[in-house]
């Protein structure tokens, strides 16, 4: 049963901001140091982008290589 965009990109999310959200990551790099946390929120923008634009088929089947290469290791 194929996902909606959402829960697709919630998963690819969760992928790449284990325990968190884009926000709070930023948020935290941030706090390290400024000149990284607006490279950060860059990377961030790019990701959405980069969501935002992909078909929705190709998300999923990104998604689900993912998972199959984090759980076949």
């Amino acid at each position: 049963m194929p996902l909606s965009p959402d829960e697709t990109k919630q998963l690819l999310e969760r992928l790449v901001f284990v325990d968190g959200t884009a926000d709070e990551w930023v948020q935290d790099v941030w706090g390290l140091s400024p000149t990284l946390g607006e490279t950060a929120a860059r990377l961030v923008d790019v990701l959405n982008g980069l969501i935002d634009c992909t078909a929705d088929e190709k998300l999923e089947n990104l998604l689900q290589g993912f998972y199959r290469e984090q759980f076949d290791d």
